[in-house]
């Protein structure tokens, strides 16, 4: 695995499965007050698919996962919530060795229901849209 940029670190918790197709990274200081929760992942040669691009599986877990910890931040009241839907939208193929960034926008947290948007980018370009919903679990 490759070093991740200068400023990332582990994303700490982030549970068995993310840790078998990660590791994620967090960039320091970018959940603070105000800043955008920006989250990485260095893709590898097992990450890839038969024509020899990145799994769109891959692509879709790591959105799902930035969308719920920007949802999970922007709350802030502990609850948990699990995604109810999840649109993702491939724009351009990423390829093994890219490292690719998150940037999430929540629309809205609600008592039941969240709404947020998530961009996948590799050298500033977007590779991914993704939209999701989630759902506070009872």
């Amino acid at each position: 695995m490759s070093t991740p940029p200068a400023g990332f670190s582990p994303f700490p918790n982030q549970g068995p499965f993310l840790e078998h197709v990660g590791p994620i990274f967090v960039k320091e200081d970018s959940a603070d007050a105000g800043d955008d929760l920006v989250l990485g992942i260095q893709t590898e040669e097992r990450h890839a698919n038969h024509r020899g691009t990145v799994q769109g599986g891959l692509l879709s877990t790591f959105a799902d996962f930035a969308l719920g910890r920007a949802i999970e931040a922007d709350a802030e009241d502990g609850k948990d919530r699990a995604t109810v839907s999840l649109t993702v939208d491939f724009l351009k193929p990423a390829r093994p060795g890219d490292w690719i960034e998150s940037r999430t926008r929540v629309d809205r947290v609600g008592s039941t229901l969240s709404f947020a948007d998530c961009s996948l980018c590799v050298d500033g370009k977007e590779i991914v849209r993704a939209r999701a919903v989630w759902v506070v679990a009872s």
